[in-house]
């Protein structure tokens, strides 16, 4: 009698350990490595796709694309759009490029209370609109869009100079 309940009880423990891993959240993927950095040509086909996404808006935006290490690659600036947008616009292709990941994740941690990722790097943005250029699987660089209300805005408009070297 005991050693049919030891062993149901160890049964027991077996199927709900095993459930309690499967529950486990997977990791995410790691980012793709960086490849060569991002060439002119690129980064203007990247940018014009996101203006013509911008253009659809209401918005007056500035674009910004930048090699792996950060370094300013190309620059627009939409007439009339606000002075401030220049170096948040860099910023983001920075930040999206020197972690190879989106800006928005940083916007979404802080949003989460994890306050503390304002100081893993100064000049870090965290607001939506940098991606990370992906061109054969490597990361070459990232763009910035900033000018919008919102981060979301500059997002969906960024994604459009992702999408433009696929």
């Amino acid at each position: 009698m005991r050693r049919s309940l030891l062993a149901g009880a160890i049964c027991t423990l077996i199927a709900l350990g095993s459930t309690a891993l499967a529950q486990q959240p997977a990791s995410p993927p790691p980012p793709p490595s960086y490849g060569p950095p991002v060439t002119t040509e690129q980064a203007k086909k990247a940018v014009a796709a996101a203006a013509a996404e911008a253009k659809a808006r209401p918005y007056l935006l500035v674009f910004a694309v930048v090699d792996p290490s950060g370094s300013l690659v190309y620059f627009e600036k939409m007439d009339g759009a606000i002075y401030a947008s220049n170096e948040i616009a860099i910023g983001k292709a920075r930040t999206a490029a020197m972690f190879k990941r989106p800006t928005l994740a940083f916007f979404e941690q802080m949003e989460g209370g994890h306050s503390y990722v304002a100081t893993l790097s100064p000049g870090l943005v965290a607001s939506g609109g940098g991606l990370p250029l992906v061109v054969d699987g490597k990361i070459v660089g990232a763009i910035g869009v900033s000018g919008s209300p919102t981060g979301v805005i500059d997002q969906t408009v960024a994604q459009a100079g992702v999408d433009a070297l696929k």
